[in-house]
């Protein structure tokens, strides 16, 4: 049984990572709206809230992907489209590395910083800081998660407009990020692995979808590494009029984008089953 997840849906199987700090509920209403055509699973990571502990010897992405593979063995999915946002984003082309994708779509990754830059301090800097805040909310519970004094400082670093993101989405978030087992542990987890390599080893059909304004994780310090290092066939995408989480205030278009990306992996791999030398 998956832990802490939300399944909907029939066709090919479709698996949704969150990003740090963050939960399956992120995902909700884009499982709502492809689930009319796939068999989708919104999964919350291991050392996450509601998901499968992480043991402290296991912290790190690989950890992470051992975790989440164990959960897809329980279901019996040897493969599926993934989708990853942020750090669910940099676990995914772990799991593409290990042959568990049948295709994959990041969207605005973690990892495409350079090692020991200045981005990469600077983002576990960031979370160290917020630290404070997720440790008071979580003391005042729902007093807390429902108050825009606290949401604000979060959602301000991933999303471009605030007003976009409902209420109920922003007190989930509070109390997903509240309730992170690892938020602390792993940050030294994170800086031991470094940042994503081996991207030119890449080999499902994969779209590299990045927002228009991201300001969290910057196409000039972390996603222009990637365009330049990832294989000719990964396609760029761009969606318009959001920030590092987009599907907190547009999940529309992340759904939009998404089933392009998986009629166009679904339509090729089919006509590779099907062609003389497949």
């Amino acid at each position: 049984m998956v832990t802490s997840s939300n399944r909907s849906g029939s066709g090919e199987p479709v698996l949704l990572l969150h990003g740090f700090t963050l939960s399956h509920h992120v995902w909700h209403r884009v499982v709502d709206s492809l689930s009319s055509d796939f068999d989708v699973l919104a999964m919350t990571m291991p050392g996450h809230w509601g998901g499968p502990r992480l043991r402290l010897r296991d912290l790190g992405v690989r950890g992470i992907a051992d975790g989440i593979e164990r959960e897809l063995d329980a279901i019996g999915w040897d493969t599926c489209h993934i989708s990853g946002n942020s750090l669910g984003g940099q676990v995914g082309f772990e799991l593409e590395r290990r042959g568990r994708a049948r295709s994959l779509a990041p969207i605005n990754p973690s990892g495409g910083w350079k090692r020991f830059s200045y981005t990469e301090f600077r983002l576990g800097i960031g979370f160290t800081l917020q630290y404070p805040l997720a440790v008071t909310s979580r003391l005042l519970g729902d007093r807390a998660a429902n108050r825009e004094f606290f949401q604000r400082p979060v959602i301000r670093n991933c999303s471009r407009d605030m007003s976009r993101v409902s209420p109920e989405d922003a007190a989930d978030v509070i109390r997903a990020v509240s309730h992170c087992p690892v938020y602390m542990p792993i940050q030294l987890a994170f800086l031991r692995d470094g940042p994503l390599t081996g991207l030119e080893n890449v080999t499902a059909p994969t779209s590299l979808i990045l927002s228009e304004f991201d300001t969290f994780a910057t196409r000039d310090t972390c996603m222009q590494r990637l365009i330049d290092e990832l294989p000719d066939h990964v396609e760029e995408v761009t969606l318009p009029g959001v920030g590092h989480i987009p599907m907190l205030e547009n999940p529309e278009i992340v759904a939009d984008a998404l089933r392009a990306h998986l009629n166009k992996a679904t339509m090729d791999e089919t006509r590779s089953a099907t062609s003389p030398t497949g």
